[in-house]
This record gives C-alpha cells, sequence and structure tokens, in this order.
C-alpha cells in the first residue's frame, strides 16, 4: 500500500470556512447500508471542525428536507427524478438510486460550495461534473463501493428472479446469463463509465490496493490518494459483552457458541456461504446458532436452510449492534465485494476472531493469519465449515485469537474524527487551494 500523509489543515485567520459538498445518491433512511452510514459517520466527524468546514451531505429522500447536524453540518434530501424503486424488477436491497442522467433540483444549490466531493457515478455525482466542468471547481470522488461487481452481482440476480427457471423465461435467462454473460457485459460497462468519470476528477480517494493499482494504470498517482474508515473505539469494545442479556434478548440458547454474520443479506455479500458452511456443521453433530445482522433477498433463503438454528433481526441500531459483537464467539463474513469493511474491524475491535475470504480486502486486517483471525481461500462451503470448526470447539483459541485481534485494532486503527481530518478534509483543503500548516 502507498504511504498514507497525514494533513491537518488550519484555516487562514479570519477566512470563512470551506464549503464542502458530497454527494451521495442514496436513500438515507435508518435501515442505509454501509455506503451510507460512512459518510453520516464522516459527517458527524465534521461537526468537531466548525471553523475549519461547513458540510451539506446530499442524500436521495421521499421529500425534500434538510436535516441540521450542527450549525456546520447537514444532510439535504432529495427525491429521485426516476428511482430504481419504481421499477419493482430492479429492486435488489442494495438501496434505491437514481436513473436520471442528471439532477435539476441539486443544480440549484451547486453554486454555494468550493468543494465537491462525489461517491458514485449517479444522478448527483452526474450533476456535479458537468458544473465543475463549467466552473473549475475541484472535483472529488471516493471508491466506497465496488460499483462494477455490484452491478454484475445485482444484474445476475434481477435477471434471474425476473425470467426465473423454468420453461422459455428460463430458457432466455440462461441464455443471457450463461451464453451471452450479459451480467459480465454489464459489469464491464459500469467498470467503463467509473473509469471516465474518474478522469474527469481531480483527485479519486482508495482504500485498498487493487483500486489505487487500477486507477494509476491510467492516472497520475498524484492524483489518487487513500482514505481510511475510523473506527468508535468505546463503542466498539469488548466491554460490551453481556452474553446472558443478548442471549436472552434474541432468545438464544445458553452455552451454544455464536456465528456472527453482519451485513446486506444478499448474493453481494456471499450470506449463503456462511449459511451453508453453518449447516455443514450442524449436519455433522456440532452445536452452534447463527445470527445474521442484517436485511435482504436471501433472509427467507437462510431460514429454509437453518431453521430455528438462525435469528434474523434485521438492520440494528448502532448500540445493539455494539453488544451482539462483543456477545457473539465467531464472526463469519464470506464477501469479496468490499473496499473496506468496516464490520471486520468492528467486530476484531470487539475482540471477536475472524473468519473472512482471501479473495477479498477484508483480508489485509489481519496481519498474521491463524494469530489474529482466519483467512479462507475458498468459495467452498466445506472449506469455511472446516476453517470454523477448530474455532467452534475450542472456546481458549477464540478467545486468544479474539483478544489479539483486539489489541492490534486498538493500536492501529484512528477515530472517525481523525481519519475525516487526515484523508478527507486535507484532500479537500488541497484541492480547494486552502493553505495548510501542521
Amino acid at each position: 500500500m502507498a504511504s498514507l500523509s497525514s494533513v491537518s489543515p488550519l484555516l487562514v485567520p479570519g477566512s470563512r470556512p470551506l464549503s464542502a459538498g458530497v454527494f451521495v445518491c442514496l436513500e438515507w433512511h435508518p435501515q442505509a447500508g454501509g455506503h451510507v452510514k460512512c459518510w453520516e459517520r464522516y459527517a458527524q466527524a465534521a461537526t468537531n471542525f466548525p471553523e475549519l468546514v461547513d458540510v451539506t451531505v446530499y442524500f436521495l429522500g421521499q421529500t425534500e428536507e434538510v436535516v441540521t447536524i450542527a450549525p456546520n453540518v447537514r444532510y439535504h434530501l432529495l427525491p429521485p427524478q426516476f428511482s430504481t424503486g419504481q421499477l419493482k424488477f430492479l429492486q435488489q436491497g442494495a438501496g434505491d438510486t437514481d436513473l436520471w442522467p442528471s439532477h435539476t433540483r441539486l443544480r440549484e444549490f451547486l453554486p454555494q460550495h468550493d468543494v465537491f466531493q462525489t461517491t458514485d457515478t449517479f444522478s448527483f455525482a452526474q450533476a456535479a461534473r458537468r458544473y465543475c466542468q463549467k466552473t473549475n471547481r475541484p472535483l472529488l470522488t471516493c471508491l466506497n463501493t465496488d460499483l462494477p461487481l455490484f452491478t454484475q452481482v445485482y444484474s445476475r440476480d434481477i435477471i434471474g428472479r425476473f425470467l426465473g427457471t423454468e420453461g422459455l423465461r428460463g430458457y432466455l435467462g440462461r441464455l443471457l446469463l450463461e451464453q451471452w454473460q450479459l451480467d459480465q457485459r454489464l459489469g464491464e460497462d459500469a467498470r467503463k463509465k467509473l473509469k471516465r468519470f474518474c478522469q474527469a476528477c481531480d483527485r479519486i480517494l482508495v482504500s485498498r490496493q487493487a483500486d489505487y493499482d487500477w486507477l494509476t494504470s491510467f492516472l497520475p498517482p498524484a492524483r489518487v490518494s487513500w482514505f481510511r474508515l475510523g473506527l468508535d473505539r468505546e463503542l466498539f469494545h469488548p466491554s460490551r459483552r453481556n452474553s446472558t442479556q443478548f442471549r436472552q434478548r434474541f432468545q438464544i440458547p445458553p452455552d451454544v457458541p455464536v456465528l456472527l454474520f453482519v451485513g446486506r443479506v444478499d448474493a453481494s455479500k456471499k450470506v449463503m456461504v456462511m449459511a451453508e458452511a453453518a449447516r455443514v456443521l450442524l449436519d455433522q453433530g456440532y452445536d452452534l446458532h447463527v445470527f445474521v445482522a442484517g436485511a435482504g433477498g436471501q433472509m427467507a433463503e437462510v431460514k429454509a436452510l437453518l431453521g430455528d438454528k438462525v435469528t434474523l433481526p434485521g438492520v440494528l441500531a448502532q448500540e445493539t449492534l455494539a453488544q451482539v459483537y462483543a456477545s457473539s464467539d465467531i464472526f463469519v463474513f464470506p464477501s469479496e465485494s468490499e473496499t473496506g469493511p468496516n464490520v471486520v474491524v468492528e467486530a476484531r475491535a470487539a475482540g471477536l476472531p475472524v473468519v473472512i475470504s482471501g479473495f477479498d480486502n477484508g483480508a489485509r486486517f489481519i496481519q498474521q493469519p491463524d494469530e489474529d483471525g482466519l483467512i479462507v481461500d475458498s468459495r467452498d462451503a466445506q472449506a469455511w465449515a472446516a476453517a470454523i470448526l477448530p474455532l467452534l470447539i475450542q472456546p481458549e483459541r477464540r478467545q486468544q485469537i479474539g483478544d489479539k485481534a483486539h489489541q492490534i485494532t486498538a493500536a492501529t486503527y484512528l477515530t472517525w474524527a481523525e481519519t475525516f481530518e487526515q484523508d478527507v478534509l486535507g484532500a479537500w483543503y488541497q484541492l480547494a487551494g486552502r493553505k495548510a500548516t501542521t
């Protein structure tokens, strides 16, 4: 990984705070996913710097509304012009976005900002891009999610659900996916669109090496910089453990090891690999319980496979989730679609041993495999079951690995305020031409 610079920008005395517009073309609501949550946390971090920055985060909403977070931070909700939610066959659980090529209402608010931070390539981002090109104002984006991979995964799911598996419609579905590989073509089209958008940006923020390598294959390295996700060290901590209360609240039998999954419950996170691995272990006679915190299209499938051996409470409040992390026994996360899987960091901070995919960016969070976490270099449920088994039957090993994971995370991860100041606000100031001192 390229080195991370620490920039602590200070305003020139007497100057006004930098005005930043952040554009997240996803609906803002309590059940929103990690992309939205990331920018909620950065927005909260910005409240610590009222003399330095004034931030408006634009989200999609059912109606237009301004939600004040602090005097210098607010959310501005704008209705989509053509939402994916209007087309039932496009529903996929990742949150609705706006398919329109720009956003007319948003354009009215753009002149107030000095710097423009996009987080995707949808209507908000396109409106900001056009405005910045016209006015020569600084435009940034960040690769919060793997858009090409998500496009491929969800297009395959949408085509499969829309056409089914039976008769002529099923034949057409197989033709589109297996012979024409339409999902892969759509994923590649999304990558080309992302490339064009990045070429229009003055700075791209990344959190994984693969994205840095891809971008610097066609952009100067000076236009690419790193951003780190933060950690609430007090919230996600082993001290939150209360196994008795946790099990009573969710009706989980006492003394049964709990396998925890946190995230979107669908194919993009490969939740069924975890569920199938648990089924393998159950069929082998091992007692366990699976806890899935999140919502998504495969909840019914997980329930059908695991029956009363699984708890599916949906999306949980952060305070509740903190106790769930600390009170569970093993964190299992087969996802391969992460740019920066904060759930892995949170689980480790809470003192859980984590079992994660070797094909994903999450593997970089483990410093010493088998010492502070386990990496599985397979997509096969049997291999995942084999990796989980030693932790399942050896409580002492679970404790040792979880303790080491907590120690490493506590020593190496910054708070959200620190990462915002160093990685995000620093980039904004550099591009806005503001004086920065350390």
